[in-house]
């Protein structure tokens, strides 16, 4: 019996070694990539950050980190399963350590999917301290589930044409601010429709230059229809705007949109969308005096006004499109050049709408302005 459970305790030691042979790298290893175009890509494809591991053959601290913070169970287990490693030779490599601004070894830098920089390590750095910025980058690039599911709906939208409802999509999932995956393939699809409409206005804009008034107008209107809230359908308005008054085609033109918009208005009430509702009926009532369009949007107007709920529900998709307004107009100060500025406006945020997708947002960008997720000084400490 002894001889026996001697043997079969070398058989299973065996096929340990055999399995370990087989995958190439054991559990307790991690399994680094030497080559950063590849790297890259198996980023990308997968949807995870890098880590890049930085250092010389002759480097003592980059020998201890491989030797003492690399062996730590729960570190290879985060890199292996959350991240693409990268080890870089900087004396193999020197235009890519100096291209990563790397003026130290060890230099671990944290990446995003797409080569952008999210922070440093640099030095020497043990596997507690190690797993919190691993952690912390997992955070700053992971996927809300919101956010999956929006892009899922806005693909699905246009498949099925509805490039109104996928425009609105994306752009709620690109205006927080931040660099995930998903974010980058959103802006993507987002420049595909707004180029769409964009071409659909340049041959409207060559009717219109042509006299053909009539046909310029019924492709504004579709361009308005389709594509609401890309700079094409705001170029349509105005346009639209100057061919309005032009004989009966301008009149027929016009009372098709006042249709159209009754129709918007409609839905929104349908769906319990009062904010937008109220602007559509408010603007029936201010430019189509007089028609029935007009009549039955002053209808809507005053059962919304006149239903507490309703304009609770309003006031709160209201604050809702203004907290993504006030998010927009700081971004848009800070490529301005005029971080003051824009730290006011998120605060704002914070402030408003507290315990809200916007407050965080808001919080994350807070935090990138005064430099603390990417820069140096924020992962040493």
């Amino acid at each position: 019996m002894l001889l026996a459970a001697q043997w079969c305790r070398r058989w299973l030691l065996l096929a340990g070694v055999i399995c370990i042979s087989a995958s190439g790298v054991s559990a307790q290893e991690v399994d680094w990539r030497t080559d950063y175009r590849k790297a890259r890509l198996e980023a990308a494809e997968k949807g995870r950050p890098l880590l890049l591991d930085i250092g010389t053959e002759q480097c003592y601290w980059c020998k201890q980190l491989d030797q003492r913070t690399f062996r730590d169970p729960s570190i290879v287990t985060l890199l292996n399963d959350r991240f693409v490693p990268l080890r870089v030779n900087a004396q193999v490599s020197p235009d890519l350590a100096q291209a990563l601004r790397v003026q130290s070894y060890p230099t671990i830098v944290f990446a995003n999917a797409d080569g952008k920089i999210l922070g440093y390590q640099e030095g020497f750095v043990e596997a507690p301290r190690l797993k919190e910025l691993l952690q912390k980058t997992v955070t700053l690039v992971s996927t809300p589930e919101w956010m999956a599911m929006d892009y899922d709906e806005a693909n699905k939208a246009v498949t099925g044409n509805d490039y109104a409802r996928a425009v609105s999509l994306l752009k709620n999932i690109v205006e927080d601010g931040k660099d995930r995956p998903v974010q980058s393939k959103a802006r993507v699809l987002l420049q595909d429709l707004e180029q769409q409409a964009g071409t659909r206005y340049s041959r409207a804009r060559l009717l219109a230059e042509r006299n053909q008034t009539a046909e310029a107008i019924e492709a504004l209107n579709e361009v308005i229809k389709y594509y609401p809230g890309t700079p094409a359908a705001r170029d349509s308005l105005a346009l639209l705007t100057q061919l309005n008054g032009k004989g009966d085609a301008a009149d027929q033109s016009r009372a098709r949109r006042a249709k159209e918009m009754l129709v918007q208005a409609r839905e929104d009430y349908r769906m319990q969308q009062f904010s937008m509702c109220l602007d559509r009926c408010e603007l029936l009532v201010s430019r189509f005096t007089n028609t029935p369009e007009a009549e039955e949007a002053a209808a809507l107007l005053n059962d919304i006004k006149s239903n507490p709920e309703f304009l609770k529900t309003a006031c709160n998709q209201l604050g809702d499109r203004l907290a993504i307004m006030t998010l927009a107009l700081a971004e848009s100060l800070l490529k301005k050049g005029q971080p003051q500025e824009a730290v006011f406006y998120f605060e704002k945020v914070i402030q408003n709408y507290p315990d809200t997708r916007h407050s965080e947002t808001a919080q994350a960008r807070l935090a990138q302005v005064r430099g603390l997720p990417t820069k140096a000084t924020d992962f040493k400490k």
